[in-house]
């Protein structure tokens, strides 16, 4: 048929169609492009679950912002156990969970060990798993989060910049738990990385537990040994805090510097370097992070491996921020997050 007769033919339907009173419909229904309601169908209706170590601090807080925000969109259930610190709870949530069986188990491991048995146990069960952030060494479906050993790598080598020629050389490290996945690969990390400074001597490493207030304990003892100590290596933000307070009561700030490490979060990250508590800081970057676990529950949930049978990685870049090169939008807001930033 010729464009003119297709256009006559048309014009005539139309005619009769408004002959017989009838009308074209508001809206069509949306084509089929061979992928998309399949996609919905996979997410609509399924079932999310995640076990973090507590809802109470910037990291968890803004991964789940994300996959809310996409839960809302894509219509499948989110639930939080929330153990607030407590291993045990943990545990106990975790099976409780297998026990109802959810679709997809989200793992904030504590510790390098203390969910191996029950992740394995809910890939048995036939549940997919995501460890997210802090791994063990089981393999699940996927991992999502930071490079650890890589983290103390850089965090060690920004301390050897600020302690070369010129200064005592003494570095001193402050850690989490010594059984959490950050501090066994990334004090493994910075040890490897100074092993190529041998004028960098570290004259103390000890464990904070996360905790600002036992860190700035920590710090201040150091301090009054080592006055001339020349920098901090610090694993987390929210405990590096209380660092940065010992070293400005001991009127050291110019002396002294603290390299950190955290997720990007505007409070703990960018405001300490700009106010001068933190002299370097390595992002791991909790933002990215959040968009990639809620991408890869989208792929495990339309993809729906055989559990723990191809397990894949997503590592966060490690980037490095300094008072000299953070802008607008080098951190993060829970709000942003959101929002969808």
């Amino acid at each position: 048929m010729t464009l003119t007769r297709l256009r006559k033919a048309l014009g005539i339907a139309a005619l009769a169609g408004a002959a017989l009173g009838t009308a074209a419909p508001a809206s069509a229904e949306r084509p089929d492009d061979g992928l998309v309601f399949t996609y919905q169908e996979a997410l609509a209706g399924k079932k999310v679950a995640f076990v973090p170590i507590t809802m109470g601090f910037d990291l968890t807080q803004g991964w789940m912002a994300a996959v809310q925000r996409d839960a809302d969109r894509l219509g499948y259930e989110l639930t939080i156990r929330d153990p607030n610190w407590n291993v045990d709870a943990g545990a106990q949530a975790i099976e409780q969970l297998i026990n109802e069986k959810p679709d997809l188990l989200i793992v904030h491991n504590n510790d390098m060990q203390a969910y191996t048995k029950l992740i394995r146990r809910a890939m048995s069960a036939g549940i997919n798993v995501i460890q997210m952030n802090l791994k063990t060494p089981v393999n699940s479906d996927a991992f999502v989060g930071g490079d650890w050993y890589d983290v103390g790598v850089k965090t060690a080598q920004e301390a050897a910049r600020f302690c070369g020629e010129g200064t005592s050389g003494k570095i001193a490290v402050v850690q989490g738990p010594v059984t959490a996945p950050p501090n066994q690969l990334g004090v493994a990390g910075v040890e490897d990385a100074l092993a190529e400074y041998p004028e960098i001597q570290i004259v103390s490493n000890q464990a904070a537990d996360w905790d600002a207030s036992k860190a700035r304990s920590i710090a201040s003892t150091i301090i009054k040994q080592h006055g001339d100590l020349c920098a901090f290596i610090g694993l987390w933000d929210n405990m590096d805090v209380g660092i940065a307070a010992a070293i400005r009561e001991a009127g050291l700030t110019d002396q002294i510097k603290l390299v950190s490490t955290g997720g990007g979060n505007q409070e703990f990250g960018c405001t300490n370097l700009e106010n001068g508590s933190f002299a370097s800081y390595v992002k791991v970057d909790t933002r990215d992070q959040a968009h990639q676990l809620a991408e890869t529950i989208q792929i495990l949930l339309q993809t729906r491996p055989e559990p723990g049978s191809q397990p894949f990685g997503l590592y966060t870049e490690n980037k490095i921020l300094t008072p000299d090169n953070i802008g607008p939008g080098s951190c993060w807001t829970l709000d942003g997050i959101r929002a969808g930033d």
